[in-house]
């Protein structure tokens, strides 16, 4: 029996990955003025990765998308958040 190359494990990681990663920046999104810094990133972080899962699972690659799309979601979310937040204290 032959393992199949360590590739194809990497467009499984990319939902996971978006979901674990946008989960933390609505975290930090909910935190004054460090959430502000931090949640930017890894929301653009969790909406990359939840893009790129769901085109994983599209083609085939990517046993599940649920995790990719509320990933993305959740990212998505969260730079909604503190782009308000953000504004409203201006």
């Amino acid at each position: 029996m032959a393992e199949p190359p360590a590739h194809h494990a990497a467009p499984r990681r990319a939902g996971s990955i978006a979901a674990i990663v946008g989960a933390l920046s609505l975290l930090c999104a909910l935190v004054p003025v460090v959430g502000d810094i931090v949640s930017v990133p890894l929301a653009l972080v969790a909406i990359v990765c939840g893009v790129l899962g769901v085109g994983h699972y599209d083609s085939g690659r990517a046993p599940r998308m649920l995790p990719a799309l509320a990933g993305a979601l959740l990212g998505g979310i969260s730079l909604l958040t503190t782009v308000v937040s953000v504004i409203a204290m201006n």
